[in-house]
């Protein structure tokens, strides 16, 4: 599959410019036919089609798995990644003192749960400053101490797409006892990444972003050693076994990534996310990345020919801003007026750039703000 047939999976009306990916993606024609005949089923066969889309539902889960580098065993789904970093953060065995480490920059759903977290059992949550919006892993490494329990960070930060190298803290790391887990929302689906390469514990994310796959299918994969000592926070029938298994005062988790799914799936959401993996792994998550680079960084070298300030560039997310604040606003105008997806996050406005982006919509941008 070349880049124009990729391309061709995704709606190419001109009334619109898709550049907030990092909020939210345009799905493919293969997440919505599948989507579409699913709902067909349920709406002809109700029940009768229901352990089918369970059977699909454990397909998508190893499709997930190959495409992050996990084992199945070691995926499970959510509804959101912030009830995926839930479960990480109430789960895990804090003490009073133990501390947390964090960017300052942090999603609030990066944020709050560690924060409850740290509350509920007398902890301390830190915020490690970064440096102009950049995350260098040294500087969490230059704030570990003794007391250092977790390490609770972004792959990518959603305000102007700073990277942090996981695998380098995790081999600086190696060997302590911390527990390393990273949201990897605004990276998964465009750029590559290896769960197992990381050697992080445990990684949360969702579909509705870079994964172009709508809402409703989150997932947490965690190291298959670490689950017996995550305990579920939410339990039901499927936290124990299925519901015909026997009702037991001693019975006890799963010993799966699927003992954090305590009832019923997003299963139409989550089979469609398995036809839009398909599609990625067919043209190559590599060069998903180097697509979505190259029209990132033409869209920023235009930018800065305008005049405009640009922080972060390298990757699909950029972050741009006005020599003149007060001018930000008439800049925010235009790209509305213009029908351009977009965002104001940190220092200006965000733009994000994917695979099914056309050079046509960089050039539009360009213009409207020329």
């Amino acid at each position: 599959m070349n880049v124009n047939q990729f391309k061709s999976h995704f709606y190419s009306g001109s009334e619109f410019v898709h550049l907030n990916n990092s909020g939210q993606s345009l799905i493919p024609d293969v997440y919505s036919e599948l989507a579409k005949s699913w709902i067909d089923l349920f709406y002809s066969e109700g029940a009768f089609c229901s352990m089918k889309g369970w059977a699909q539902t454990e397909v998508t889960r190893k499709k997930l798995a190959q495409f992050l580098g996990a084992d199945p065993s070691e995926v499970s789904f959510f509804t959101t990644t912030a009830s995926a970093l839930s479960q990480a953060a109430l789960g895990l065995p804090l003490q009073a003192g133990d501390e947390i480490l964090t960017w300052d920059q942090e999603y609030p759903s990066n944020f709050y749960p560690w924060r409850v977290a740290a509350e509920k059992n007398q902890a301390k949550l830190i915020q490690v400053e970064s440096e102009n919006y950049q995350t260098p892993a040294q500087k969490i490494l230059d704030r570990i101490t003794s007391r250092t329990k977790v390490i609770a960070v972004s792959w990518v930060q959603y305000q102007t797409g700073s990277v942090t190298d996981l695998k380098y803290l995790s081999e600086q790391l190696k060997g302590s006892g911390i527990w390393l887990v990273a949201d990897i929302i605004q990276g998964a689906g465009v750029r590559p990444f290896n769960f197992h390469e990381t050697g992080f514990d445990i990684v949360c994310g969702g579909s509705h972003k870079f994964l172009c796959s709508g809402y409703g299918a989150g997932y947490m994969i965690i190291k298959k050693e670490k689950m017996p000592f995550l305990p579920p926070i939410e339990v039901g029938a499927m936290t124990y076994g299925d519901p015909d298994t026997k009702k037991s005062f001693s019975i006890q988790p799963k010993v799966f990534s699927n003992r954090y799914e305590p009832g019923s799936k997003s299963m139409i959401e989550i089979i469609a996310m398995g036809a839009t993996l398909d599609l990625f792994s067919e043209f190559g998550i590599r060069n998903i990345f180097l697509e979505s680079s190259r029209l990132c960084l033409k869209l920023s070298r235009g930018l800065q020919g305008l005049g405009f300030s640009v922080i972060h560039d390298e990757g699909p997310i950029l972050s741009f801003h006005t020599k003149n604040p007060d001018d930000l606003k008439e800049v925010m105008n235009k790209l509305s007026r213009g029908q351009v997806s977009f965002v104001c996050r940190g220092p200006g406005v965000r733009l994000s750039t994917h695979g099914y982006t056309r050079d046509d919509d960089i050039e539009k941008v360009l213009k409207l703000l020329s």
